[in-house]
């Protein structure tokens, strides 16, 4: 100013990047679970990813199936409860939880002012219970003479529901101790699990050591 003359200030200031949330892994496929049951719990892990502290995290499950999936206890992110500080994170539970057949598809969404939103894609398989089947149902092993065997005859195992226990494979009836299990199938007592849709075989011969029909 004239007359005053001039002076000035020194401005300073630092610019950041506002919070952006960011969820991993994006996608999960949760495999087959059977109607009725729940998935183990599978951890997503929300990061601030920018250089602001968030507003208070919202949590939903959406799209059509959105039902059949639930978010679990156990996770540290608390829906309108946590904020992230920049670089900070938490963790959200989520487990498949079918009520009908098919494949299921939803989305966990997760927004803050500010912070913005993030996704993750879901999906899994509702199947029917575990369900053994065997075919063929009946085999005639013909006429053994007392104290031999018959040719090995083989029979085959299927899964069409959920995932099996392991398997218990045993002759039972009357003439049972007549009958015996013998390797190179692929059916394992004690061990073998089956999963939803899968097969293995099993093995089988008659040694009679007594003479007349023989039923098991």
């Amino acid at each position: 100013a004239a007359p005053g003359g001039t002076t000035a200030a020194t401005l300073t200031a630092n610019g950041v990047a506002p919070a952006q949330l960011e969820i991993a892994p994006s996608e999960e496929d949760f495999s087959s679970v059977a109607i009725g049951a729940r998935s183990p719990p599978v951890s997503f892990t929300l990061t601030n990813t920018g250089d602001s502290t968030s507003g208070f995290l919202e949590m939903e499950l959406i799209a059509a199936d959105a039902a059949e999936f639930v978010v679990a206890p156990g996770g540290t992110c608390i829906a309108g409860a946590s904020v992230l500080a920049a670089g900070m994170s938490c963790t959200i539970m989520v487990q498949f939880a079918p009520t009908t057949k098919g494949a299921r598809l939803a989305l966990l969404t997760v927004s803050a002012a500010p912070g913005g939103a993030t996704a993750a894609a879901l999906t899994g398989n509702g199947t029917g219970p575990a369900q053994l089947t065997i075919t063929p149902g009946t085999r005639d092993f013909g006429t053994v003479t007392l104290n031999e065997t018959s040719l090995p005859e083989s029979f085959t195992v299927t899964n069409p529901g959920a995932e099996t226990g392991p398997l218990s494979i045993a002759f039972t009836g009357i003439d049972a101790t007549h009958f015996a299990l013998l390797p190179g199938g692929t059916c394992i007592n004690g061990s073998t699990i089956l999963a939803g849709g899968s097969s293995c075989t099993v093995l089988a011969q008659l040694a009679p050591t007594t003479a007349g029909a023989k039923v098991a």
